[in-house]
């Protein structure tokens, strides 16, 4: 390893540790170069680098790195990114619909289910980010806002909905189920598109 550059400012090789990448990133967040901040960008031998599966950091032996540089982010700018990249990445879950109610309808039960479960992870991590955002940056804690208001009354609707479409898939209603994501899941996730913008002001 050649050289560790942690947003900018070169680091002592020596002074890192890991025998792979995955055991050298985990360190470098207890260093006190990164001060508590969040990896947000991994460039490996001048490469952007993105782990394609779980832990595929580990494969990636330190004899194998001759440059690592890294950029990191504060708790309150990832918020803020995950609430401009919010509709972005809501578009593409949205765009997912169409193929999962198709698939339910025709009557193909295992593929529209592998389709429904990857839909539901991704919605799982988007609820997840909003809810770790609105932690992150305090919005309206104590306050009784348009957009507080706004936001509790968007999360308590959507566990309805996911409740309901959990209930269908168990009674193997795929009818229904294509029903309330075509109408009610996809107006939910336009609901919140709209929303982000709004959080986003309030987060600044």
């Amino acid at each position: 390893m050649e050289s560790v550059i942690v947003d900018g400012q070169e680091m002592t090789v020596a002074d890192v540790i890991g025998t792979n990448l995955e055991e050298i990133l985990v360190n470098l967040m207890g260093h006190p170069i990164v001060n508590g901040r969040i990896i947000a960008g991994v460039y490996l031998n001048g490469e952007p680098y993105v782990e394609e599966v779980p832990h595929a950091a580990l494969e990636v032996e330190r004899q194998a790195i001759s440059s690592l540089s890294l950029k990191t982010m504060t708790m309150e700018d990832l918020g803020l990114n995950f609430l401009e990249a919010g509709p972005g990445y809501l578009n593409t879950i949205i765009e997912a619909l169409p193929l999962i109610v198709e698939t339910f309808r025709i009557g193909d039960e295992q593929e529209a289910n592998e389709h429904f479960l990857n839909f539901l992870e991704a919605l799982h991590l988007l609820m997840s980010m909003l809810e770790q955002t609105r932690h992150i940056l305090g919005l309206w804690q104590g306050q009784n806002t348009d957009s507080a208001s706004a936001l509790n009354q968007y999360l308590e609707s959507m566990v309805e909905i996911l409740n309901t479409l959990i209930n269908l898939q168990e009674q193997k209603d795929w009818i229904f189920l294509a029903d309330v994501l075509e109408y009610e899941m996809t107006d939910s996730l336009n609901e919140l598109k709209d929303l982000l913008p709004r959080l986003l002001k309030k987060g600044h």
